[in-house]
């Protein structure tokens, strides 16, 4: 079950949204699992292929300072941008992404685990951050008002690019 680790102080909150309104998302072009959704990866990002490419992507200092604090070491933060009527169906995140994971919440989103038979809901509210294992089947059902995730993940070390390498790299 998601563990709520701490949340972003309130007088924050309106500071990161016009700061996330103002990100180059973009949306999925061949999803399954996620229509609809736009999204920009920080750090690194990952092209979810069967045999993934990892590439340097956006740099941000705001971005890079709250992973290091939630999630020290981390290698790739991938923003979502969920407009209503939009979620994301049951998965697990790729073979190529370790399986904990810090998300920090920006909107009000019902976030489903399925650690069972039996599935588990816990309503995240808006800037809540928490702690999650990306490899336990999940979703977030489809919201009713504009949503943002930032979640923060480290790469497996057979993936993890050489340090200095600024382009696309085949893995």
């Amino acid at each position: 079950m998601p563990e709520i680790i701490d949340y972003i102080p309130p007088q924050a909150l309106a500071d990161w949204r016009c700061w996330l309104q103002q990100q180059p998302v973009s949306e999925l072009l061949c999803s399954r699992y996620a229509r609809g959704r736009r999204e920009c990866y920080y750090g690194v990002g990952v092209t979810l292929h069967k045999t993934p490419t990892v590439y340097v992507a956006e740099q941000a200092d705001l971005v890079q300072t709250l992973g290091d604090r939630y999630l020290p070491g981390w290698h790739s933060a991938l923003l979502c941008e969920y407009h209503p009527g939009v979620g994301i169906n049951p998965h697990r995140d790729h073979t190529c992404f370790a399986a904990w994971a810090v998300m920090v919440n920006f909107g009000q989103a019902d976030f489903v685990e399925y650690p069972s038979r039996e599935k588990v809901i816990t309503p995240l509210s808006d800037g809540a951050i928490v702690r999650l294992n990306t490899k336990i089947l999940h979703a977030v059902r489809p919201v009713q008002h504009l949503r943002y995730s930032l979640t923060f993940r480290q790469l497996k070390p057979e993936y993890q690019p050489e340090t200095g390498q600024q382009q696309a790299l085949p893995i």
